[in-house]
């Protein structure tokens, strides 16, 4: 039986908890690098597209009715050069701040779940309100996409939406958004139904931290993606 073990122990079937969780690290830390270059490309398009502003369409549409209209109908008026003012930035800073307090509530969940033999049931109740929050997010950020300007246009047999380059960028992150967002209520729906049936607990906390680590990046992220849409949106 002794024999037995040891070749399993040294065959890697029953590996240290600390093995397997620094495994466990570098893939969430690869996982998270590989957003960060997604979203690093986001912001280089928009940056690019505001920069080059080609034939002035960052903001605008040549050839358009005076009057953009959405899903109403076409519009009649006399085409011109359509312009378009930047989206409000209440709505997206107040995306930020419910992105942030989950993060945040998550966080704490964790902290207590680490720090005593009891802390399981505290961790569930920060977990439901962090997913709770969560979802709140999932709504704001769809009002934010329904918000983005879209142009009804037709031409022949031919009928679309068309969306400026600024608008069309501005809808890919909103979309983007709202999959990150659906990925932390999944996340935390997960840990909570977890710790309820005691495979998280004060021993074995780490895979909470992973979905930290994921959490935090996300309100940074989205923390980045503001600061830009809100303050490098027009053209001087």
């Amino acid at each position: 039986m002794t024999v037995t073990h040891n070749e399993h122990a040294e065959s890697g079937h029953h590996e240290a908890p600390e093995v397997v969780d620094g495994r466990q690290r570098l893939g969430i830390w690869l996982f998270i690098g590989g957003d960060m270059i997604s979203l690093g490309a986001l912001l280089f398009t928009y940056l690019y597209l505001r920069g080059v502003n080609s034939g002035g369409h960052w903001m605008s549409i040549v050839g358009m009715p005076s009057k953009g209209i959405t899903s109403a109908g076409p519009d009649t008026f006399t085409p011109t050069t359509l312009v378009e003012q930047p989206m409000a930035s209440g709505l997206n800073w107040l995306i930020v701040l419910v992105v942030v307090v989950s993060a945040a509530l998550m966080w704490l969940g964790e902290k207590r779940l680490r720090a005593s033999v009891n802390g399981r049931g505290a961790f569930r109740g920060y977990a439901a309100a962090a997913t709770v929050t969560a979802v709140v997010g999932i709504v704001l950020q769809v009002m934010q996409v329904r918000n983005v300007p879209q142009y009804w246009i037709q031409s022949n047999d031919s009928a679309l939406f068309a969306y400026t380059s600024y608008g069309s960028v501005v809808l890919a992150f909103g979309i983007s958004a709202i999959i990150h967002f659906v990925l932390l209520v999944l996340l935390g729906a997960g840990l909570y139904v977890r710790a309820g049936r005691n495979v998280l607990s004060y021993e074995k906390w780490y895979q909470a931290r992973l979905v930290r680590f994921f959490w935090v990046w996300i309100a940074v992220s989205t923390i980045v993606t503001a600061i830009v849409v809100t303050l490098l949106n027009t053209v001087h």
